[in-house]
């Protein structure tokens, strides 16, 4: 048991590191020119914008415990071609707190920066906790959202959805941040890192029926050796009414940065394209001059 919370306390810091050097090697979260600080109620949001305000616009929502820059190999791919629209979720990088953080809210903050920009509806993509931010946007707000990229969403938690090596990691993480807390290190935000923690331990509850208010076409995304289960994945993708399904073949829950390149080609791919899902029997019965 040392050697494990040794090992996971070695894995944590270096991804720590890791996003502090990513967001170090670019401007973004930190360009004043393209960014904005938004009243939300008592609260604020940060937000940047990218590329050219007449293109469709393009959503991008990081995930848990990260920032504008951790979407950068995303943001300087789609910029060329979409307005992109990328913000600090609420408690994250330069965003303001919250006395209760929730999925729900994070949503509410996004329609909020489209309305500050006056954009009726946008395409959306998110990756982890942005995109269950993203299926809860095209559920309650079904006008605003003409396309969504879910990538590894999970609706629900708990063993039967997330793999058990990341509950327990979970686990001893969340008692490291307790441990900092009380001896008052100041090395990181521990209470800011408690509330995310504590997001992903109890939320989202998202019943599967409620997949299916859904009106926008959905690319469901997710790699072959991932944090989600493929059954939850498969589930939520079998539950929107018009749903493609990708699985990036040797990639993990990180591939918007290890696999971007591939990735950005099949967002593109889907947002470019009208939304179709071919039936293998019509094209079978097609092939062969068989007509029902």
């Amino acid at each position: 048991m040392k050697n494990f919370k040794f090992t996971f306390l070695i894995l944590i810091l270096g991804l720590f590191a890791f996003t502090r050097s990513l967001q170090a090697q670019n401007e973004y979260g930190n360009n004043s020119q393209a960014g904005k600080m938004l009243q939300v109620g008592t609260s604020h949001v940060y937000y940047e914008t990218y590329g050219d305000k007449d293109k469709e616009a393009l959503v991008l929502i990081h995930g848990n415990s990260g920032h504008i820059g951790a979407m950068a190999l995303q943001i300087d791919f789609f910029k060329k071609n979409y307005f992109v629209v990328v913000a600090d979720n609420r408690t994250h990088g330069k965003s303001g707190d919250t006395d209760k953080l929730t999925y729900h809210l994070m949503a509410a903050d996004y329609i909020a920066i489209l309305d500050d920009l006056k954009i009726s509806d946008a395409f959306v993509l998110g990756q982890s906790d942005g995109g269950i931010i993203g299926l809860i946007m095209a559920m309650d707000y079904p006008d605003r959202v003409g396309k969504l990229v879910s990538a590894v969403p999970n609706i629900t938690t708990g063993k039967d959805v997330i793999m058990e090596w990341e509950l327990e990691m979970g686990k001893h993480y969340r008692k490291l941040i307790d441990s900092m807390i009380v001896v008052k290190d100041k090395s990181r935000d521990w209470k800011k890192e408690k509330v995310h923690m504590e997001l992903m331990k109890n939320e989202p509850n998202i019943p599967f029926s409620d997949l299916k208010k859904i009106k926008c076409p959905v690319l469901v995304m997710t790699s072959d050796d991932d944090i989600i289960r493929p059954r939850h994945i498969l589930e939520i993708y079998g539950n929107i009414p018009k749903a493609q399904l990708f699985i990036m073949p040797g990639a993990t829950h990180f591939m918007i940065r290890d696999e971007h390149e591939l990735f950005n080609m099949m967002v593109d791919r889907f947002l470019s394209n009208p939304f179709k899902r071919p039936k293998s029997k019509q094209v079978l019965m097609d092939l062969i001059g068989i007509k029902e």
